[in-house]
């Protein structure tokens, strides 16, 4: 994944972190889903009429955005409001494969720590995610690729982490079955 510095203006850097706190989520990752929606969408046009078109589809979304991020709450019934706003979520996401594959202790802990990197900093690649995941499973896994072969092959079953492309994930916290 390459990286990029951007500058922006003081009401673009509070609509970014406003996003990254409501959704428990980076700044760079509201900025990435941005710009991938823009780029999804045809959005990103130089004449006058698409700009407009863009800010009333882009007021859309944030008020869509606000409505979900109020009706997604923690397993207890009440708004996260953690500092990194993202425990929440992860605990809800532990729960619900409480009863599920893949039946280890260190499988669950592999694919918790998979969803919660991947709410942080997705989407990710398979490397990036082995290379990132294996240094705290390498005592329970003889090597990454075992490691991720037997977490993987239990993603389409588990809401909340989704394939987006060909080797690439990401987290879709939406999904995640709350107070499971």
């Amino acid at each position: 994944m390459k990286r990029f510095s951007v500058s922006v203006d003081e009401d673009l850097a509070e609509w970014i972190e406003s996003q990254a706190d409501q959704r428990g989520v980076s700044k760079a990752k509201i900025i990435r889903d941005s710009v991938e929606t823009a780029r999804a969408t045809g959005l990103v046009k130089s004449d006058a009429s698409n700009q407009h078109e863009a800010g009333e589809i882009l007021d859309r979304l944030e008020a869509l955005e606000t409505r979900v991020a109020a009706l997604e709450q923690t397993p207890l019934g009440t708004t996260d409001n953690s500092s990194d706003g993202t425990e929440g979520i992860v605990s809800a996401f532990a729960e619900q494969i409480e009863d599920s594959p893949p039946r280890t202790e260190h499988g669950k802990q592999a694919v918790v720590q998979t969803f919660s990197l991947l709410l942080e900093d997705g989407p990710l690649r398979t490397g990036e995610l082995k290379e990132r995941l294996y240094p705290e499973f390498e005592e329970t896994f003889s090597n990454a690729d075992s490691m991720w072969e037997s977490i993987r092959r239990y993603f389409e079953e588990i809401p909340g982490i989704e394939k987006t492309g060909h080797g690439e994930y990401d987290a879709a916290p939406a999904q995640v079955v709350q107070g499971a």
